[in-house]
């Protein structure tokens, strides 16, 4: 087979870009692959019908893709599945962490704001939340790498917790009496379970908005209940 690099050095980026297109069925005149696009229509299909029972031929399909081009960027349903709880923890715990952080505020303006920007990202990404809840299910009781990315995302959420939680005892704004461990995981609780009803309900904004202020309401009265 006659090699693709040109004589006296690496392959050029017009042919790396000529074998992506190859890879994806496309025409030379069709634009590069997206992985981006690739991950959302996974989280689209994973949301709805679960990752056991998605295919990445479906997930080539709602992309607009080959079955090869989704094996030559992700090379697995592992990998593949991986950079979609990557891409979901980036924009739902890790915004949120850098949104707490950088506008500050007392220990409980923060916890307002962790509870302001979960919402946000549940409302404007709400297929990321049926994910997290179906890979929850999906994973238990495994040893999988995508159930060791799921706890290390849920162990950033407890850090942050604990972290305001105790930034509040030491400036005297929270109870001392309560473990801090033991308040940030029911805080978790209060979390995880007022956005799966919002999203049992349909995704209804006006059960969301309620939901939101019961999320408020539950975290300041267990941070500052003697």
């Amino acid at each position: 087979m006659r090699s693709t690099r040109p004589r006296g050095g690496a392959a050029s980026p017009a042919r790396r870009s000529n074998a992506r297109k190859s890879a994806s069925g496309e025409d030379a005149a069709a634009p590069i692959p997206s992985t981006a696009r690739i991950i959302e229509a996974a989280i689209q299909l994973f949301a709805t019908h679960g990752y056991a029972s998605s295919t990445l031929e479906e997930v080539a399909a709602k992309a607009g893709f080959t079955k090869g081009a989704v094996y030559y960027y992700f090379r697995s349903k592992e990998r593949l599945l991986l950079d979609v709880v990557a891409a979901i923890e980036q924009r739902s715990i890790d915004a949120t962490i850098e949104a707490v952080r950088r506008d500050g505020g007392t220990p409980s303006d923060q916890l307002v704001n962790f509870v302001r920007h979960q919402t946000r990202w549940a409302a404007k990404h709400p297929k990321d939340l049926a994910v997290v809840v179906l890979l929850s299910i999906e994973t238990a009781n495994t040893k999988s790498k995508v159930r060791k990315r799921m706890l290390g995302m849920y162990a950033k959420m407890s850090s942050l917790l604990e972290e305001i939680i105790d930034a509040g005892k030491a400036t005297g704004e929270f109870c001392l009496d309560q473990e801090t461990k033991d308040t940030a995981l029911y805080l978790q609780a209060v979390h995880d379970g007022n956005m799966m009803i919002w999203y049992r309900s349909g995704t209804d904004p006006e059960i969301g908005r309620k939901l939101t202020r019961a999320t408020y309401s539950g975290f300041m009265h267990a941070v500052k209940e003697e």
